[in-house]
């Protein structure tokens, strides 16, 4: 008479029993894994070189490079699961209920990501522009879908969710930009003299391209000065040094030339009785 399995055979031999028949399994879904894993780096690479030799912008390509990415892996879980018997179309309709429901909850983060996605292919600026923007001013670091970093003049970094962006008035300064020089003379100082020696300046500096127009003129005539104006359009990556030279060639220029830089002033009278 053989005697009963006690317990922990039972459970010894259910244990052989699904190491047996679920082995294969769980082998073949771990290397659908790790081949899911290394042909999304693979493909990530190729279609990252092939958008790099087309030029696209880098913005774009790193959209599209973490696309592939995200795309292959989950094909490859997909197939992973289904492997172990998981059936696939049930929680595919699992999940997308549930997405439904996340994106209910998470309406302002996911705002952003599709504010970024805009940006990226509408392009209204790029990597390596200096825009402003809600009020900010800055140079483009990067663009990625949650968020646009901005490098200020001053060194600090700006980061701007893209849902304040979308919508909003932006202005690129990517290429050149507006200079404008202020001056105010007094009103006995030779003021054609003096137009005439800031258009030099400005004409003799070999960062401002011929090509670009300039005004210089009268602005206004205020209560103790001429205020003299110059507009000129200066390429972005030199525009303050540019502001920094002429307003010091001015002021050498005019006291060579005897022409007063005018300070405010008042004149008080006194009346003796």
């Amino acid at each position: 008479m053989n005697p009963e399995p006690t317990i922990i055979s039972k459970i010894i031999g259910f244990m052989t029993e699904g190491a047996v028949k679920y082995s294969f399994q769980l082998i073949g879904g771990g290397i659908i894994l790790i081949a899911g894993w290394i042909l999304s780096r693979f493909l990530a690479k190729v279609v990252g070189s092939a958008l790099r030799k087309k030029r696209i912008d880098i913005s774009i390509e790193k959209f599209l490079v973490q696309a592939v990415r995200i795309t292959i892996l989950a094909l490859g879980v997909m197939f992973a699961l289904s492997s172990f018997g998981v059936q696939i179309a049930p929680l595919i309709a699992g999940l997308s209920v549930a997405g439904v429901g996340a994106g209910l909850a998470l309406q302002g983060p996911l705002s952003n990501y599709a504010a970024g996605a805009t940006l990226i292919f509408t392009k209204p600026f790029k990597v390596g522009d200096n825009i402003e923007i809600t009020g900010f001013q800055g140079e483009v670091k990067d663009i990625t879908l949650p968020r646009t970093d901005l490098l200020a003049s001053d060194g600090s970094k700006i980061i701007i969710p893209n849902k304040h962006i979308v919508g909003e008035v932006i202005k690129n300064y990517s290429t050149f930009r507006q200079l404008e020089i202020h001056v105010g003379v007094s009103y006995t100082s030779d003021v054609p003299k003096a137009l005439g020696l800031i258009e030099k300046i400005i004409r003799a500096d070999q960062r401002i391209p011929s090509s670009e127009p300039y005004n210089v003129g009268i602005k206004e005539f205020a209560d103790s000065s001429i205020k003299l104006q110059a507009l000129v359009w200066v390429p972005q990556e030199f525009m303050l040094n540019i502001k920094f030279d002429t307003n010091r060639a001015i002021l050498d220029q005019f006291k060579q030339h005897n022409i007063i830089i005018a300070a405010p002033r008042r004149d008080v009278y006194i009346y003796k009785e």
